[in-house]
């Protein structure tokens, strides 16, 4: 994340399921019953743009990307795109939006500026990208995540998770519910970041229950790794963290 948005964001908000500020513009996160949102959020806001060796594409803002590139690409409209981004901005925002076109006279992809209005205040295609990034940060991703991909080592990771490339948010929620006893209406309401912050201490304590008396009866041996225990710091790790090893590891 940017400097300057680091400085105004308040990961506290992220734990409670508050909402981040920019501009005097409230975003709130995306809740864990709203599937729909959740698609246009992964459609829209998660599309990797700095692998791609086109200095034109490069340089377009992240707005344009998805209007211009990404959308055409899938056979969609810039109508349709307009329309995706509208609904995802309006969510996170609670608030109503329209967009502003004015043909600049330049060429290539700066043949127009596109401007976005939030309760009669104008944004330009700027702000868009540090919106993205904001709501990117308060859903769990981050925007370094998103562009660190690589395709070959995309292909890599892929092989290495074969084995469960086909479990979906379903399938967390459905063991999240039975291990922890609780039923889904009890987690509706939870805010991406809480469930998956959740879902993870959960599955790290059960493996800390499963295996550390294994390991301290000497009935297993760890390769490589650790059994964290109870109380742990989360951190967000990079992309292709699994299937990398440090330099002494590989020597």
């Amino acid at each position: 994340m940017k400097s300057y948005l680091e400085n105004i964001y308040n990961q506290n908000n992220d734990i409670f399921g508050y909402s981040q500020m920019y501009k005097g513009l409230s975003l709130y996160p995306i809740m864990l019953k709203d599937t729909k949102i959740q698609s246009l959020f992964y459609k829209i806001l998660c599309i990797p743009k700095q692998y791609i060796a086109d200095f034109q594409i490069l340089k377009m803002s992240y707005l344009k990307f998805i209007l211009y590139v990404i959308y055409p690409n899938f056979n969609l409209d810039a109508d349709k795109a307009i329309k995706d981004i509208t609904e995802l901005l309006e969510y996170v925002t609670k608030e109503k939006v329209s967009f502003i076109y004015t043909e600049t006279g330049k060429q290539g992809y700066d043949f127009v500026d596109i401007r976005f209005v939030i309760n009669g205040k104008e944004y330009n295609e700027l702000d868009f990208d540090n919106i993205r990034e904001i709501v990117l940060q308060q859903n769990n991703f981050s925007i370094e995540y998103i562009e660190e991909y690589t395709p070959d080592l995309e292909e890599v990771l892929s092989f290495n998770n074969r084995n469960s490339s086909d479990l979906t948010l379903q399938d967390e929620i459905f063991t999240f519910l039975v291990l922890m006893k609780m039923g889904i209406k009890d987690i509706e309401e939870y805010t991406l970041y809480q469930f998956k912050m959740s879902f993870e201490k959960m599955l790290t304590l059960k493996e800390f229950d499963l295996y550390k008396p294994l390991l301290l009866h000497g009935d297993i041996t760890l390769k490589s790794g650790e059994i964290k225990p109870y109380l742990y710091h989360s951190t967000r790790g990079g992309r292709y963290d699994s299937i990398k090893i440090n330099l002494d590891t590989f020597k």
